[in-house]
Formats: structure tokens, sequence, C-alpha cells
């Protein structure tokens, strides 16, 4: 091989702990017989299959999902009680910051395969497998990038993303090199061509295993990614790619309102799981949820024939809500990964915006049919009531994707555009607010990637 691609297994996780910057001490480490070489298309599946993608627990800290109580909060965690507040100081200290370090883990692991993928030159018989893991490892170090862009990053505006800060861009598995940021063009730039070329490779969505991807999440990741530049058009048609692929949806009627798991971890709904870091008390669910209740403007928000109601939230000791465990299964942590119902209120979106608003009904019924009691579906004027189009589909993108990462992020993008939400917490006697476009929406990077790296901070 041109490039050794050296896996040893004790030093990994040290490895994804400096590789977005340039640790001196990790770098004095001697790597010993333990070390493995992946040479065949199976040994890059298997590192592929150690990449399981996980997303920042800040962005779902830091929204208007869920409130806390002064006593829960003078006992969580700095960062918790940080993130909850938007203090400027998020992490007072704390090394080895998990929403910044695992996306580069993942995106080291995908560097590795794609090496050794260059390396080999498949047999006629392996052309589909090589390419379908060309395309797992692009995706993954997609999706991971794209994570540390929405987190760590201003919102995408046209007229000021060449200057705009991105992220390091990390194309190769060498960790001796220092990387600085790119601009925000040339991050986002990068997530979309690996996600172009892996939805060519990728093949469809089959099996159980929805933690490696398929051309349809592809595509789904390409038109959430679109959605959040602003740029519906391509968002669009991302998600008729998608629904070509893919297209079902759950019927809540069918699923128990009585479970505290009402979803298996794999449903027909699914296209690519994946999960918040496994370390925020404010971030769990079910039995085990600790600290927090949902927000209570959103839980009024639903109807009481609104299935997801019973089905998203667990009524609490207090008669407060938490929520159930998991839209995939028995996790503990919210879900981040993709799935239809996000997809069919993407296109009720990009079609509001571009004024076509029957269509945009029309998706959004589709959807709602599924989520309300068998024949007590709301007519489209109870639904709208005053609303515009856009403001019901933006209110049902809530209801429906809550708990999933996003709505910091739709927060973030609302305001870019104009809609100035302002964010306010009370604790005691204290108010505290987030106005519209400050610098607060945008995470500062860990102390110690400064440190050792050099990078640019963010204004906080």
């Amino acid at each position: 091989m041109k490039t050794k691609i050296h896996l040893f297994t004790t030093l990994v996780f040290t490895v994804f702990n400096v590789y977005a910057c340039t640790n001196s001490d990790f770098l004095n480490v001697k790597p010993n017989s333990g070390i493995l070489t992946p040479s065949t298309l199976e040994d890059v599946q298997k590192l592929l299959n150690n990449n399981v993608s996980l997303s920042s627990g800040l962005a779902v800290m830091s929204s208007d999902e869920y409130v806390v109580t002064e006593e829960d909060w003078n006992v969580a965690p700095a960062i918790e009680r940080n993130a909850y507040v938007w203090a400027k100081d998020l992490y007072e200290g704390t090394r080895g910051v998990l929403d910044w370090d695992r996306p580069f883990r993942a995106i080291f692991y995908a560097n590795n395969a794609l090496a050794v993928l260059e390396e080999l030159q498949p047999r006629e018989a392996e052309q589909v497998m090589y390419d379908d893991l060309k395309g797992q490892a692009l995706f993954k170090r997609a999706f991971a990038s794209y994570e540390l862009i929405r987190n760590f990053c201003k919102s995408y505006e046209e007229a000021s993303a060449e200057t705009d800060l991105g992220i390091p861009i990390r194309k190769e598995p060498a960790i001796d090199r220092l990387v600085q940021r790119s601009s925000l063009t040339d991050s986002y730039q990068f997530v979309l061509d690996d996600l172009i070329l892996a939805a060519q490779l990728l093949g469809p969505r089959l099996g159980s295993n929805l933690f490696r991807p398929n051309d349809a999440a592809a595509h789904a990741l390409l038109a959430r990614i679109y959605l959040d530049m602003g740029r519906y058009a391509e968002a669009e048609l991302h998600v008729d790619s998608t629904l070509f692929l893919y297209d079902r949806l759950i019927d809540y009627n069918t699923v128990s309102t009585t479970s505290e798991t009402p979803f298996p971890d794999t449903h027909e709904e699914l296209l690519f799981n994946a999960a918040t870091v496994g370390l925020y008390r404010f971030t769990t669910s079910g039995a085990f949820a600790r600290g927090y209740r949902v927000a209570q403007d959103l839980i009024d928000s639903y109807s009481v024939d609104d299935l997801r109601l019973q089905l998203y939230f667990l009524v609490a000791n207090d008669e407060g809500h938490v929520m159930k465990r998991g839209y995939f299964g028995t996790g503990l942590y919210p879900f981040t990964g993709l799935a239809v119902d996000e997809v069919y209120l993407i296109k009720a979106e990009c079609l509001a915006r571009s004024g076509k608003e029957e269509q945009a009904v029309e998706f959004l019924l589709a959807l709602l049919a599924k989520r309300y009691v068998s024949d007590k579906m709301p007519s489209v004027t109870e639904i709208v009531d005053g609303k515009t189009v856009l403001e019901t589909v933006l209110e049902e993108r809530r209801k429906e994707l809550v708990w999933r990462g996003l709505r910091w992020h739709d927060i973030k993008r609302y305001n870019r555009d104009g809609y100035n939400i302002r964010l306010t917490r009370t604790l005691g006697g204290t108010i505290y607010t987030l106005p519209p476009n400050d610098p607060r929406f945008v995470f500062p990077i860990p102390d110690d990637e400064i440190e050792y790296g050099g990078l640019q901070q963010n204004d906080r």
C-alpha cells in the first residue's frame, strides 16, 4: 500500500481524540504488535461497522423542547448547566468533549476505509461490494463532517460563506498534519461532493442493519443539508429521489400507545440509524430520564386525537412529560438519523416556500393521516386554522421531529431568514435570553483543540 493504514486496537480511542489537531504527546506513542492492517473488503466492512454515527447532544440541550427546575439544574454537570442557559463559557475547561471528538473519530475510520479501498483492485464479482463500501465510507464521513458544520459553524449564507469559518477538512487518515479551518463554502461543498458520490455507489435499503447507509439515506441527508442551506429546489430534488427509492410511513394506529418503547429497533420508516453521544442526563428518555420535562407549550400543541402525544411522551410522576424510549427502539438517547417522515416534511416546506401551497398541504396531509386516530383526522381548515401554509408546515415539523436534534438547527436557520425567534429560560429569579442570530447559536470549539491545533475560535 502507498498509505499504511494502522488501526491499533488499544490506541484508536486516542487517535480520534486528537484527529482534529496534532497532540504531540500522542505522536510520541509507539505502536506494537497489536496493530491490524486491513487488506480485504471484509476488513473494510469490519472497520466501517465500528464507525457508529453519533451526533452532538449540545443541540438538544440548547433547544426549546424541554425545561429543568433550578434544583435539577444545580446538580447537573457543567456542560449541561451551561448549554441550558447558553453560557459563553460552555465547557469550563472540560477536555475531550465528545460532541467534537466523536465526529472526528468517525471521519478517521472513514478515511482509513477509503485509503484501503484505493489500494485494492476488486475482481468483477467484488465490484458491487467495493462500490457499496466506498459509498458507506463517504456517507459516514459526510454525516460526521456535517455534524461538525452545523454545530460549530454559522448558518450558511451565500453572501458570506466564502469568508465564514468552516471546519478542518480531513481527507486522509494521517494524524501528523495540522489542518486549519476551511471556509464554510468549502466545508459544505466537501460534504455535498461526498454524498452525491455516495448516493451513486450505495445499494438499496435492505435488511435490518440500518447503521449501514443506503442510497435513499444519502439522498435524504442531501435534502436535509440543502434545506439547511436554504437551497430549496435542490432539497426538493433529493426528496423526490429519496421517495422514488423508498417511500413508507408507519400508521401510528398500529403502534402501542401504552408501551414505554413503542417503536422497534428497526421499522419501515427508518432510513439510517444514528443517535446523540451517550453522555448527557438531560437527553435521556423513558424511565431513565433525569432532570428535565418536555416544554409545556410543545405538549399543548398536540390535539387529543393526535397519536404522537401518547407515542412520543411519557407522563412523569409530577404530571409533567418526558420522552419515551426512542423513535428507534430501546435507545436512551435522541434519534438523529434519517427517516421518511422528515423527508415528507422537507418536501412540504419546499413546496410551501415556492408558492405551491395546495401540493404542500397534500404532502402534509399524507403524513398526518398516519398520525391521528382513525376517522379523527382534522380538516385542512382545522389544521391551518388562520396560519399560512408554511407556518403550518413548520409547526408540524416541530411536533413530528421532536427530540431528534433538529429543533436547534431549525431555529438557527429560521432566524437567519428573519423569523426573529428569541429563546428564554427562567431559573429561580433569573431570566436567561438568547436573541436571534446571537453568536451563542454557534458552539465554541473545545479548549484543548484550540490549544493543540491552533484552530481559530468562534465568537461567543
